[in-house]
């Protein structure tokens, strides 16, 4: 396995009570960002810089000035100066009680223990309250032991499940007692850093060989940069289920708070963080150097250029940069194709490369759009590579899944007290709720913040109960389980006062534009109140009557800054924007659009073309907070044309990219809109397009072809959707199973005499997928095959999860596993008889990768085989079986 690098920095080492900061270069770093920082806060400057006036140490001064350096605008917005002492002094007490903190580079503790934020997480006191805790579990061992120590607390508290993309904090994920892997990740590396193991969230944007992303956790252990699944623990460093995936990788990268000096390579170095390129890390790698020319042939200088990846049915940026003085720009990358896009003024430029094949390349510059072009591309991804071998003995393994299965067992007790449908039946029945058909489920979304849904929900007059019900169901699932219940009485209480009657006239606009807190990703919090008490009934009645008021007061009041939270991306909270009086674009247009529903204003930010809205005059109506010499309201449509029966979903297969702020950006259309063998006419705005398609290939390679073409005001253009399909070839028989000695028992039936899989295979064939049901690449496949349960139905044959006894925990469940086809089934592969038999097909010993995926027909003939993480095997499977 490849060795991760050192960590390139002066090995400066921490004493207890010594000085954190001693190099002279971030010592004047701090203090000039301090002084910018002073300056962009000045509108919090009691809230966030009183706490200088305390009697603070030297260490905690020096700690609190270098996090209040480089502190994005989320945290300057949202958080006051006695949160970040507690978080300092409960940082500082880490580094006097844990020996390794001694040991470490000054740097390292600088950028990667003392920073509270990972991501763009919502910020609470994990670090303070969870330290008792866990210090006792990490007591008398080794930094590396202590760093797996920590994985398995993690894992007892948090296991994976997907959920939408706001980052759950630390302690909303003990709550709910799962997340995704970025949420995964940011735990793990917060309770690494609680008691001082510098460490990281590493991130591969997108992956190249399947649509989707991971990420995973990095740290600094025995002078060098290891890595671990996030709340996945193994038996040592650098291992993990992604292990061969990152191999084929094109970028895996990681953020440094503050100003980083290291050796790694930089992919950005802003003023408050720095963005790092760890590709090499895990996969063979080259630099490649692109030259842009303008339409002159010059050399563009200060261009922006993208490295673009084919994934999710987009070319999605993993690096933008702007060329140097010679038009020259470079990125490290894997061995696979990118998409090259070069933008300067309205001028612009795309070119394919092959990594593989090359190391150069150059774009010509041109203002000239190719209107009513078509052309077809192939894609080729990293190849796939021969797995590393087992690190791990027979016992070892067993040791630590025993552990494992012991640790599920202990987040199963606290998963039990999870209110199940009986008791929220009863909750229904008992407040004289009227509609337990739609409450109950909303109840059943809780987990571990039942207690905050049922107080906001008892004791409701019968006048306000159906809109309780309503406001549960207008926000997300995952403010259900982690929002409180003060916050959501503050939106029931105050959403009605301006309203106007309009809860009666049109109710649904009332719940989903006004009533409804959510406004795109930002913490949820208690606005309404505060925005009509911030702004008073004169100024409200005075936007009520004329929006413009509203946005001249934001352009008069407010600044917008789309450097100063690059960092986290967290959005601001509307009242955190009011108070700091800045924010980026984002955050901005979302506290317009809060006040206009704190106001009684129906207001929204357009999926599609991602601008802030109103409903006036029943249409909605874009909002341009800048001059702008197009007409924003200008609308036209497409006529999108599939007429062949391939899977046709938006975001999997097709994409829509329009020309707007100077490059194409992805028109957000609802995704998985489906347009097979149909015509479907819709409204966008006016302007530059085109049509991506991509058709993905079993080993990640994609056939995919390009539109461009115009929308003009009131016209109608027509788009076709051409999904290119690879050559029919024969199918081939990559080896046989014999099904008389495949020896398995139904995991719901007791084993009374051996049975075989003979006995179990329709005229049809089957599907084989050995799973391990706690691990996230299975739990991909368990999400995936719900997609395509009707077409799997029709066709008939058996689906058989194969399932080990020696990985499979008691805690396993299969009716958290739903909507599956209704021919499924889970059998135990009794001795792996039959997984051994494709392990032997395949010349291998064994598979490290789960899960591993076959088709069989009736006589056991294998025609399709897959191993490993996988998205979108349902549609695999579908072109497979047809």
């Amino acid at each position: 396995m490849k060795k991760l690098i050192l960590l390139g920095i002066a090995f400066t080492c921490f004493f207890a009570n010594a000085q954190i900061i001693t190099n002279p270069q971030t010592l004047a770093d701090v203090k000039s960002m301090l002084a910018q920082q002073k300056e962009l806060a000045k509108n919090r400057n009691k809230e966030l810089f009183s706490v200088f006036d305390k009697n603070l140490t030297t260490d905690e001064r020096q700690a609190l000035e270098f996090l209040y350096a480089y502190m994005p605008l989320s945290d300057l917005a949202d958080c006051d100066g006695d949160y970040f002492l507690r978080q300092v002094r409960a940082t500082l007490k880490a580094r006097d009680e844990m020996p390794w903190v001694k040991t470490l580079p000054e740097s390292a503790f600088l950028h990667f223990v003392l920073p509270i934020r990972v991501n763009n997480e919502n910020l609470d006191e994990f670090r303070a309250v969870a330290y008792d805790e866990l210090k006792y579990r990490v007591r008398g061992l080794s930094m590396e032991e202590a760093a797996l120590e920590v994985n398995h607390w993690c894992h007892e508290k948090v296991n994976y499940r997907g959920s939408d993309a706001r980052t759950s904090s630390p302690l909303q994920s003990i709550r709910t007692s799962w997340g995704r892997c970025g949420e995964e990740s940011t735990f793990t590396v917060s309770a690494l850093r609680m008691v001082g193991i510098p460490a990281r969230q590493v991130y591969t944007p997108r992956w190249a060989h399947c649509d989707d992303n991971h990420a995973w956790v990095e740290v600094f252990v025995n002078e060098k940069w290891q890595y671990l699944g996030a709340c996945e623990p193994d038996a040592k460093l650098d291992m993990g289920w992604f292990t061969e995936p990152a191999r084929r990788t094109m970028l895996v990268n990681t953020r440094a708070y503050g100003k980083y000096s290291g050796n790694e390579e930089v992919l950005r170095n802003e003023a408050r963080f720095s963005e790092l390129n760890v590709v090499a890390n895990y996969t063979q790698t080259k630099r490649i150097t692109v030259k842009v020319l303008d339409a002159k042939g010059r050399p563009a200088v200060g261009a922006d250029l993208e490295f673009g990846l084919y994934n999710y049915a987009e070319f999605y940026p993993l690096f933008k940069t702007k060329t140097d003085e010679k038009g020259e720009a470079s990125f490290t990358t894997g061995y696979g194709d990118l998409m090259l896009w070069a933008y300067q003024n309205d001028a612009w430029a795309y070119q394919k490369i092959s990594v593989a094949n090359a190391a150069s390349a150059t774009l010509k510059l041109s203002n000239k759009f190719p209107n009513n072009h078509f052309e077809t591309f192939d894609w080729h991804v990293p190849v796939e590579q021969t797995p590393y071998a087992d690190r791990l003995t027979p016992a070892e393994k067993a040791e630590n899944t025993a552990r494992m299965h012991f640790e599920d067992s202990i987040r199963g007790l606290y998963m039990a007290s999870f209110k199940d449908s009986l008791w929220c039946t009863a909750f229904v029945r008992e407040n004289n709720y009227k509609n337990a058909d739609r409450l109950v489920p909303l109840l059943l979304l809780c987990y571990g913040n039942w207690a905050e849904i049922t107080q906001f929900l008892s004791s409701k007059p019968e006048n306000q109960k159906e809109w309780a019900v309503e406001l549960l169901s207008q926000i997300s699932e995952k403010d259900i389980r982690d929002t409180k219940a003060s916050i959501l009485e503050d939106h029931l209480r105050n959403s009605f006062q301006y309203a106007a009657g309009l809860e009666k006239s049109n109710q649904e606009l009332f719940s989903k534009f006004v009533l409804n807190p959510r406004v795109g990703d930002e913490k949820l919090i208690a606005y309404k109140a505060y925005l009509q008490n911030a702004f008073g009934d004169e100024f409200i009645q005075s936007v009520r009557k004329d929006v413009n008021q509203l946005i001249q007061w934001m352009t008069q009041n407010m600044t917008t800054n789309q450097t100063a939270n690059l960092h986290s991306r967290a959005p601001l909270t509307p009242q955190g924007v009011y108070e700091l009086r800045a924010a980026d674009k984002i955050s901005y247009q979302t506290f317009f659009v809060a006040a206009c529903r704190s106001f009684g204003i129906p207001s929204r930010i357009n999926e599609a073309s991602q601008m802030a809205q109103v409903y006036e005059n029943g249409s909605w109506k874009n909002i341009a907070f800048e001059p702008t010499n197009e007409n924003i309201n200008d609308k036209g449509f497409v006529n999108l044309i599939c007429d062949t029966p391939e899977e046709a979903k938006y975001s999997i297969t097709y994409s829509l990219a329009r020309f707007q702020n100077g490059r194409f950006e992805t028109v957000g259309l609802e995704w998985g809109k489906e347009m097979s063998g149909k015509t479907e006419k819709i409204e966008l705005e006016t302007g530059k397009y085109f049509l991506l398609t991509g058709t993905r290939q079993s080993n990640g390679d994609v056939l995919g072809s390009l539109y461009f073409f115009e929308i003009n005001k009131g016209k109608i253009t027509d788009a076709k959707i051409v999904l290119r399909q690879p050559a029919v070839v024969a199918k081939s028989t990559i080896g046989k199973i014999d099904l008389k000695r495949s020896s398995i028992a139904f995991y719901s039936q007791q084993v009374t005499k051996p049975d075989y899989l003979e006995n179990h295979i329709s005229e049809q064939g089957a599907i084989l997928i050995w799973i391990e049901p706690d691990k996230e690449p299975s739990k991909h496949v368990m999400a995936d095959l719900p997609l395509v349960k009707e077409q799997l139905e029709k066709w008939g044959g058996n689906i058989i999860f194969m399932l080990s006894r020696e990985t499979t925990s008691q805690s396993f469940n299969p009716d958290h596993f739903k909507n599956l086809p209704e021919q499924s089934v889970y059998c135990w592969d009794v001795g792996n008889s039959t997984l051994a038999q494709v392990a032997k097909m395949k010349k291998r010993e064994q598979f490290n990768n789960l899960p591993v995926i076959t088709v069989i027909d009736k006589d056991g003939n294998v025609s399709f085989f897959n191993e490993g993480y996988t998205i979108g095997i349902g549609d695999k499977l579908l072109k497979e079986i047809k």
